[in-house]
């Protein structure tokens, strides 16, 4: 929206952008950088070996990767320990690999039609879904990340990803919401 008073585009950044947010220091933008790049080379190999395949990638949506590793890893140093995810088509194969960290050999083998079994997924490489435990990097804390299998009804999981994570929390007595948290794209 255009402003043409300056005084008002002042009011709104006082009001609403929190000054000095934006800094982040040398190693998180390494650490940014490195992600942004294993993210952006998964394409591109993805891309070149396998041509004609629907993949459904990243393609201008690259920050998704450093972005949501940024709140997996602020929500382990706060103290939750599962994070259920939903999420479209677009960029799963690359959430898959790079931040739920499936091993890239049973990756690839999806692409090669060898039909490995994997819990929850889905029909295609596209509509997968996994449950793993990984160690986060900043926190050096356990994390279950579980990506929901997302069928061609995209909206449909949704609901599916909220009730899983309300079930846990309520079997886990995570009454306040503190261990367990969902993610929906």
């Amino acid at each position: 929206m255009y402003m043409p008073k300056r005084e008002h585009c002042e009011w709104i950044r006082r009001r609403f952008e929190t000054p000095g947010v934006t800094e982040i220091t040398q190693q998180e933008r390494k650490s940014i950088l490195q992600r942004l790049l294993k993210a952006d080379r998964l394409e591109d190999f993805l891309r070149l070996k396998w041509p004609a395949e629907k993949r459904f990638g990243l393609e201008g949506c690259e920050a998704l990767i450093p972005g949501i590793q940024a709140v997996i890893d602020t929500s382990s140093a706060l103290g939750v320990d599962s994070v259920i995810i939903g999420m479209p088509h677009r960029g799963r194969l690359n959430v898959i690999a790079n931040v739920c960290h499936k091993p890239m050999k049973q990756v690839f083998t999806q692409f090669k039609g060898l039909g490995m079994a994997d819990e929850g997924s889905g029909d295609v490489k596209y509509h997968l879904g996994l449950s793993h435990e990984v160690i986060n990097e900043v926190t050096g804390q356990p994390v279950r990340l579980t990506l929901c299998a997302n069928p061609s009804h995209l909206e449909a999981v949704n609901p599916l990803v909220q009730g899983k994570a309300r079930a846990e929390q309520f079997y886990r007595g995570d009454v306040a919401g503190e261990k367990v948290m969902s993610i929906i794209m």
